[in-house]
Parts: C-alpha cells; structure tokens; sequence
C-alpha cells in the first residue's frame, strides 16, 4: 500500500529529507508456505497465512547476531553497506487480551546510547501515539504482555514478539491470580532480535506489533497509521536523528561499564488498557478464531518495560582473535566490525579463566554458556598474523557484546569458537585494558 501511494505521488514532503528502502516480505519462504493453521486463534487472513520460519527453520527475528540465513546475512550487508538512520521491523502479535490494535518497542539493551532510546520514548513515540488517538481514536502502547509476579498471567510473559503464546483460557474464564499487582513485560533485550541489533549499530531501531486478534484489515490499518505517523516525525526531525546517531557514533566508550547480559527492570506503576475477545469460527477451516472486542479496562500494573545489566565488563582498548577462529572472524566481518591483522607480537593483555561452561539447545545451535573472570598474563603474548578489534569504533557496542566471552548473544554463545574452546580451561579472545 505504501509503495503504491508513493507511485500515486502522495508522501512528497517525506521525500524531501528521506530515502526510503522498503522491502515488502522479509520471510519471503515462510510466507509463501500458507496454510489455515499456521496461526492459532489468529483472526485472518481467512484463507490461511505464512509460518514463522524460513525454509531452513530458522525464526529470522533471533537470527541478526549469529547470521544463519541468508535472509540476515542480506539484510546486516545492507546496514553495512547502505547504514540506514532508521530501521522500522512490522509484526503482528498474540497473546494477552489487551486493547491496543498495535504495540511498539524501541530498543531494549541497556547498551543502547541514551540520546536513541530518550529520542523515541520522550519524542518520536507520544508524536505517533497522540496523533492516531487524536485522528482515529484508537490506542497504542509500549509492547507488553500480562505477567504475575512468579508467574503468567493470560497470555505470554517472556516470549518475542510474534511468538506463538501458550493455550490461554477461553474469554469467559478468568485467569487465576495472585495477591499484588500484576506486571506489564517486555520481551528479550537480546540482539538478536531486530530492534536492538540495529540499536546496538547505534541507528534507531523500532518495531511495531499489530493485534493479531484484531481484524485482518484493522490490523492493515493499524500498521498504516503508526507508519505515516512515525515517517511524518522522522521527515520534520531528520537532522535531529542523524545528529543522534552521529554522536553515538562518535561517544569513546573504552573505559566504560557495560552489560553482557541483563535481566528486566520492575519501575512505577502505569496504566494498561485491558480487554476482551469473543470466539468465532474461521468459515474455511472451522478452527477457532479470537477477534477483539471493543472493550478498553484500565488496569494499574508494574511498568517492565526496561532492563538493567545483570553481568557488566569495562570496555577495553581492544580484543585480540586468534588467525584460526575462522567463524568468528567471518562473523565480526558480517557485521562490518572494524579489524587489522596483528603485525608486531602485543604484551600486557588479558585472558579469560574459564570456572564453568554448558550448553543450552536453540535455533538449531546447543548454545554455549560460559562463566569465569578476566585475569592479567604478562607472560602471555598475542602473535603476528593474530587479528585485533580496536574499540575506539563506531560499532563498539555491537563488537564488545560479540566478543565478551560472557556476552548472552555473542560469538562465544553461538558456538562460533567451539573448535578452540572444547576441553579448554582458558577462552581464546584476549583482551588489553
């Protein structure tokens, strides 16, 4: 729809401080492998509806560190190559029975720089959200879904966006629930996911959510608002949001504290518009459908929409890979991360004990869980023909959650250093401080 206004020559100001790179259907197999079944309670398309997963299997939503399709690895080549100021990701969720036709989510990590996510959440977000209140009087809100202290509410509670939820309770039945507040969460702060790989490039990167139990056409409508909206404030503000990136481009981050895992951050309490679903039967399949009922119940919950550092590291001047970490070095290269082969032999460096390792199976990979503590070795020497990642870069925050031998989605994690750490009491990525 919005190629087609731009042939019709509408949006003429956007262009006026904007180029737009638009690509239609990134899970291109997934798509074309429809079926009535594909989305449980999903309220259209009627006729049936794409898969989550590409043709090798692989959610291209958890795919932007570890670049296993060649969806990713095309798409992290563009932001190399192109280095777009703004990356906007469309879904369509389930879950909890809430009243918003679409949620949004800037990026999570706390790594993120600051003068991003303030932008969006003080800005870029209330502009969209009070102009499609004040122009068709529906409700928007941060990405959430229903949690109970120590447990779930309806719905889901840590799955992504998009992501399948646990069979809830039919409308009529109200979920148990324990004394105290319930909680608005979040997804993952994980780079893997869209928004905060491109966040983590220090670009502005947002997702959007449309309600899947809302109609098939409300949710085209929906997405279609929050778009012209969010381009309408990026084409008033297009100096102001590359300043933005450029500054967090420029900011020195060696010597700074920074996360390599995070956990969600409880804040104040906010209000969250609830709601109801009724049931209906897809007239093809005769499966059950869920579709929104105009109902909007505010409800106080605790705001878990943030995260915080869990584990951190102190930025170091740069991180040294051995010639033989062939995966991890394509890997880094992938992602435009900045290197130089070692020419003289480097002293004075770090290297870290390994106190305990497991693994955890996922996206097809038994991902790789370290724990352990950096420690001096003046006896150990980086060699020529080594490769080091100076971190006086612009993608620093990207190339030390990649190297952090405890980074949760790093190069570690992802099994990229397998062949060197097997057997092994020491990590092979060295550091200097």
């Amino acid at each position: 729809m919005l190629l087609r206004e731009f042939a019709e020559g509408k949006h003429a100001d956007w262009l006026e401080s904007m180029v737009l790179l638009i690509a239609p259907i990134y899970n291109a197999d997934g798509n074309e492998r429809m079926a009535v079944n594909n989305r449980r309670d999903q309220h259209g398309p009627i006729a049936g509806m794409g898969q989550r997963e590409n043709a090798q299997g692989y959610d291209l939503n958890r795919d932007h560190m570890k670049l296993d399709s060649p969806e990713a690895r095309g798409l992290i080549k563009l932001w190399g190559e192109y280095d777009p100021h703004v990356g906007i990701d469309l879904h369509t969720t389930n879950g909890t029975h809430h009243a918003y036709h679409l949620t949004y989510s800037p990026p999570l990590n706390p790594n993120t720089a600051v003068a991003i996510t303030t932008l969006l959440r003080n800005e870029w977000f209330p502009f969209m959200t009070k102009n499609v209140k004040a122009k068709h009087e529906w409700d928007y809100s941060y990405y959430g879904n229903v949690s109970t202290p120590g447990g779930r509410g309806r719905g889901r509670s840590s799955a992504g966006p998009g992501q399948a939820a646990p069979p809830a309770a039919a409308p009529s039945e109200p979920a148990p629930q324990p004394p105290g507040p319930r909680e608005w969460r979040t997804f993952e702060h994980v780079p893997r996911f869209n928004n905060n790989y491109i966040g983590m490039r220090n670009r502005f990167g947002i997702l959007s959510e449309a309600y899947s139990y809302a109609t098939f056409q409300d949710r085209i409508k929906a997405t279609t608002w929050f778009l012209e909206e969010m381009l309408t404030y990026a084409s008033r503000n297009a100096r102001r949001i590359r300043a933005a990136t450029e500054a967090a481009d420029a900011e020195r981050l060696i010597g700074k504290t920074l996360a390599t895992r995070a956990r969600h951050r409880r804040g104040g309490m906010i209000d969250v518009l609830m709601g109801d679903v009724d049931e209906e039967k897809n007239p093809i399949s005769g499966a059950r459908m869920l579709r929104r009922k105009d109902v909007s119940k505010p409800e106080q919950m605790v705001d878990v929409t943030t995260f915080e550092p869990s584990a951190t590291e102190v930025v170091p001047q740069a991180y040294y890979i051995p010639a033989d970490a062939t995966a991890a070095l394509a890997l880094l290269r992938a992602h435009g991360v900045r290197m130089r082969e070692v020419a003289r032999a480097v002293r004075g460096i770090e290297q870290f004990a390994i106190e305990s390792m497991r693994t955890q199976s996922f996206q097809q990979h038994d991902m790789r869980i370290i724990a352990g503590t950096w420690q001096p070795t003046p006896d150990l020497v980086v060699p020529e023909g080594s490769w080091t990642v100076p971190m006086d870069q612009p993608l620093a925050r990207l190339a030390f959650y990649l190297l952090e031998p405890m980074s949760d989605d790093g190069l570690t994690i992802w099994n990229a250093l397998d062949s060197l750490l097997e057997g092994k009491k020491t990590h092979p990525i060295l550091r200097k401080r």
